[in-house]
């Protein structure tokens, strides 16, 4: 994202009033003064501030809450999803000249939720194959063109069928018929993926820093998983919150390999930051 982009974004947030809707701890405004000073070790890559993270817990559901949809912050617990999140939300915070808790949470919601517009739980990004697109049409990222990628149709479904999974759908019938509704639109997306047999042939393609997306043969799902490509001794590798480990980490394992030991994984889908 070019410097006239980032200030058009932190310009549009910056006149919000989001105390009412942003939670979190006091812990997470020492983690974020923490990673100011972790950055003045001068390099302001977007993997520089992935690592920061390495060893943080890996918590999944911490954006589940009551039923007032509102901003959470949580840097001392990851998924993967908010892992990305967090990351891309700091590296961005960087490149303004706003280095602060505020524009770090701003910045957050831009990229969480659909055009960067808290409105209930179904303004959130909860498929990533929205959240690529969406991120794509907020000019966050680009989904690269690599040849000979394979088109993309999400399958989604999961949420509306499963929705006593989910503390807001729980319960609530008419919002479970929404979220039917937001899938039937995601459906409608045209993406690209690497099938997981190939993804060896397409490191090349590959740069540090760039987000994987992997795909799922979990009916109803698009994608299992996420985290950031890391490029050592020419191949990939995966910087992420670790389900498995329960912790940020880099995978000891090949992105390849990766893929190939875990029989539910499909393939990638590849985001990068513009």
């Amino acid at each position: 994202m070019n410097r006239l982009m980032i200030f058009f974004v932190l310009g549009i947030f910056s006149t919000f009033q989001m105390d009412a809707q942003i939670h979190y701890l006091a812990e997470d405004t020492i983690i974020f003064d923490r990673f100011l000073q972790y950055t003045q070790q001068g390099d302001q890559s977007l993997i520089h501030t992935a690592r920061f993270f390495l060893n943080t817990p890996y918590v999944g559901g911490t954006l589940e809450g009551d039923n007032v949809e509102q901003l959470r912050v949580n840097l001392r617990e990851l998924d993967c999803v908010t892992f990305v999140e967090s990351t891309l939300a700091l590296h961005l915070m960087l490149q303004s000249d706003q280095r602060t808790f505020a524009n770090f949470c701003r910045i957050l919601q831009y990229i969480r939720y659909r055009n960067g517009i808290i409105d209930g739980y179904l303004s959130r990004l909860h498929y990533f194959s929205e959240w690529l697109d969406n991120n794509r049409q907020k000019e966050i990222i680009n989904l690269p063109a690599i040849p000979g990628c394979q088109d993309f149709i999400p399958p989604v479904s999961f949420m509306s069928t499963h929705c006593n999974n989910y503390p807001a759908l729980k319960n609530n019938p008419d919002l479970c018929k929404q979220i039917a509704d937001v899938e039937k639109n995601i459906q409608k997306l045209k993406l690209c993926y690497i099938p997981k047999e190939q993804v060896k042939n397409y490191e090349k393609y590959l740069q540090t820093g760039d987000i994987i997306s992997i795909t799922t043969n979990i009916q109803g799902l698009d994608a299992s998983h996420t985290g950031l490509a890391l490029v050592q001794n020419g191949r990939v590798y995966l910087l992420h919150a670790s389900s498995e480990a329960k912790k940020v980490l880099i995978s000891d394992e090949t992105l390849h390999d990766y893929l190939a030991n875990r029989k539910n994984n499909s393939g990638i889908m590849v985001g990068r930051l513009n």
